[in-house]
């Protein structure tokens, strides 16, 4: 995401294993006082895996960047700390997988040049001493690999302390609500460190003759994943499961914040006489990420109406989003449906999600209901989710290999 004029000479890319929103305004505020004729740009969260192998889909060809990443390796299994972090066994697990699954996406960069700050784990608003000395190793075997690289500068935490002199850096219960682990202090001392370092910071430089999409790193790690999708009805065990995870999602699901009770799921049908509801499993050769995600819809005069749409964060980035819309898109054919209506509520974190469907509607631009919301046209909407798709063919050997089951007795249509 691009910050300021297009027109720089060269540019501050920044990236987080958090919520990198919160770095924008504190870097944009130094780099004006210092004078720094530099442009600034963002990662958004969740397209962390996505940027560091495809840099291209933020950086611009022949263009001086420099990317400070900031990583947390507690953040490679925060929404287990949050749902889970009741089961020991559960996080020490995607503890493993995650940092394997990081420490092959680090292996395969190929184009970056990298400033990395290594932030501490437990010291925002989740305990993770349970993990005992876990954390640390991850830690350690990312900052050795990308020290194998021989070209990025790694900074440990204690050497940032040490320079900032600063007291006061984190604040757990900005992480718990915005996802946040520093104070504005905190922020304030990382953009001052960082810009008074930026002649010092390694520079990457796209050619042109990189690829034509700048994306093959990134389609070789996906075609390594064997990502599996199991979509099939609600059924009434898995309710409860669904609602807390959409207590915990923001990010991909159009209808976030809502205080969510036994039997909201199956009945959001957005008014239509009989509607349906269900869910998704996601696994890859990493791990099993159980219940990841869930739709209801029902048909009513030849449109879907979609009640809520919603995919977890762990999943995102794998290309799962784009084949879930493929199979929506599908059933919304089977249906008979000629559009597909989907409410819309904006919150601070499913901006994506929003650029997506109105990028899929046939004028890309939103539609005005009572709610705002977006109407997709089927014909042709499968087509339109490939073209947005990062890699196409990811997502189409993820819906080759989709798996959609039928309705267990105990699943009831909603009436």
């Amino acid at each position: 995401m691009s910050l300021t004029q297009s027109g720089s000479a060269s540019v501050l890319v920044l990236a987080s294993s958090f919520y990198t929103a919160a770095l924008e305004r504190p870097f944009s505020e130094v780099l004006a006082r210092e004078n720094k004729e530099v442009g600034l740009s963002s990662v958004p969260y969740n397209q962390l895996h996505t940027f560091l192998l495809a840099p291209s889909s933020v950086i611009r060809e022949d263009t001086s960047t420099s990317v400070l990443l900031l990583l947390r390796a507690e953040d490679l299994i925060r929404f287990e700390l949050v749902v889970k972090g009741k089961a020991p066994d559960a996080c020490f697990a995607a503890l493993r997988e995650r940092t394997e699954e990081f420490l092959n996406v680090l292996s395969r960069v190929s184009r970056l040049r990298l400033t990395v700050l290594l932030c501490p784990s437990g010291r925002g608003a989740y305990d993770v001493s349970f993990l005992g000395n876990a954390v640390r190793v991850s830690e350690f075997k990312i900052a050795a690999e990308l020290r194998r690289q021989q070209r990025h500068w790694v900074m440990g935490w204690q050497e940032f302390e040490s320079a900032a002199k600063l007291q006061g850096c984190f604040n757990a219960s900005a992480d718990r609500l915005g996802h946040v682990p520093f104070s504005p202090e905190g922020l304030s001392a990382l953009a001052n460190h960082f810009v008074a370092r930026l002649d010092r910071m390694p520079v990457t430089l796209l050619s042109p003759n990189s690829g034509s999409s700048g994306s093959t790193d990134l389609e070789h790690f996906l075609s390594t994943l064997n990502m599996e999708i199991e979509i099939a009805p609600l059924a009434a065990p898995d309710e409860q499961k669904i609602i807390d995870l959409v207590r915990h999602t923001t990010h991909f699901i159009n209808i976030p914040g809502r205080k969510w009770e036994g039997g909201a799921i199956q009945n959001l049908d957005s008014g239509a006489h009989k509607g349906e509801a269900w869910v998704v499993r996601v696994r890859d050769r990493f791990g099993d990420y159980g219940l990841s995600g869930a739709i209801t819809f029902g048909i009513q005069e030849n449109i879907m109406q979609v009640g809520l749409v919603f995919l977890t964060c762990p999943v995102l980035g794998r290309q799962v989003e784009y084949a879930f819309l493929e199979w929506m898109a599908k059933v919304a054919l089977e249906r008979g449906a000629s559009d597909i209506d989907i409410p819309f509520t904006a919150g601070r974190d499913n901006q994506n999600l929003e650029s997506l469907l109105a990028n899929l509607t046939e004028t890309g631009a939103a539609r005005e209901t009572n709610d705002r919301g977006f109407r997709l046209a089927v014909p042709g909407l499968v087509d339109r989710v490939l073209a947005e798709a990062p890699s196409p063919e990811s997502v189409k050997s993820i819906v080759n290999n989709l798996r959609t089951l039928e309705a267990p007795l105990s699943a009831k249509a909603v009436t």
